[in-house]
């Protein structure tokens, strides 16, 4: 997690999340998963300011990104794109042969006011499209607005480019984002027939959102995400009415009526909601 802007004092960011490199997250996320070996995706943290290239930050990040490489090849990574990269601006991001896709962010699209109503195309470029389908590399995409996949344009978008680089992968993070579980109920199955499109279900915390992307996209396409350093903090995503809810440590134990309790970590709360989906999928254990 490369955070050189972003954490600030007083923020859960700055409180919570250390800058650390592949070392110390393949160490602390291994004391979640037991003996399975963490074959990771490195990316980097967004960064508002990574979007005005005068101040170097993303050169660094990506830079930083290609030293965690080197030492450890057996991982891959995705660099960091802004809607200003060319095609030659995003070609000149692959340093290192690991560099195996790209990750945008909603905090750099250029608009005035909540970056969290922007269309997709505002934070990621065609262009990362462009590269990612001459050279079959990945796209991470966390979208955003209220309605996540159920949101008409969001859903059109991801139809739409999907056809359009049909040789370009897009990972739609958070099981398509689905904290609010409804978002993906409906609208998943219509990207079923999208073999380019997959998801991984990093912090998600709730079963039924999992159980679908799994059921209408099929297992090949649902890859595990811990959104590591977020997996290390104790807590939960819940899903009310039509939103969700990030609850933290001192919330739930604020609810709870017995003095014993203790919050578990976000990465413990993901895998049982996987788990939950599992059974109910009746999933063998290749799958």
């Amino acid at each position: 997690a490369f955070i050189p802007n972003m954490a600030k004092p007083g923020t859960i960011e700055y409180d919570n999340i250390p800058v650390a490199g592949a070392d110390e997250m393949l160490s602390q996320q291994g004391k979640l998963y037991g003996d399975v070996f963490l074959r990771a995706n490195l990316i980097i943290f967004p960064d508002p300011a990574m979007a005005d290239l005068s101040n170097g930050m993303r050169e660094a990040g990506t830079q930083f990104l290609k030293k965690q490489l080197e030492k450890h090849p057996e991982c891959v990574g995705e660099a960091f794109v802004i809607p200003s990269d060319t095609k030659e601006d995003v070609e000149k991001l692959l340093i290192h042969p690991n560099i195996r896709g790209f990750k945008c962010y909603h905090v750099t699209a250029n608009r005035q006011g909540k970056t969290f109503d922007a269309d997709i195309g505002e934070y990621l470029p065609e262009s990362a499209w462009q590269v990612a389908d001459e050279r079959g590399l990945c796209i991470t995409l966390h979208m955003v607005k209220k309605q996540a996949l159920a949101d008409p344009g969001n859903l059109d978008y991801i139809q739409k480019m999907a056809r359009k680089y049909p040789n370009a992968k897009l990972i739609l993070a958070h099981a398509a984002r689905s904290f609010a579980a409804w978002t993906a109920m409906e609208s998943v199955k219509k990207l079923k027939d999208y073999p380019n499109v997959l998801f991984d279900i990093a912090a998600v915390c709730e079963s039924p959102s999992i159980f679908e992307v799994i059921r209408q996209a099929g297992p090949q396409r649902v890859m595990w995400g811990s959104d590591y350093p977020v997996s290390l903090m104790r807590g939960k995503c819940i899903s009310i009415a039509d939103s969700f809810l990030w609850l933290y440590k001192e919330q739930l134990e604020l609810c709870a009526s017995n003095t014993e309790f203790d919050a578990d970590l976000v990465g413990m709360e993901g895998l049982l909601a996987f788990q939950q989906a599992a059974y109910m999928l009746n999933l063998s254990r290749a799958e």
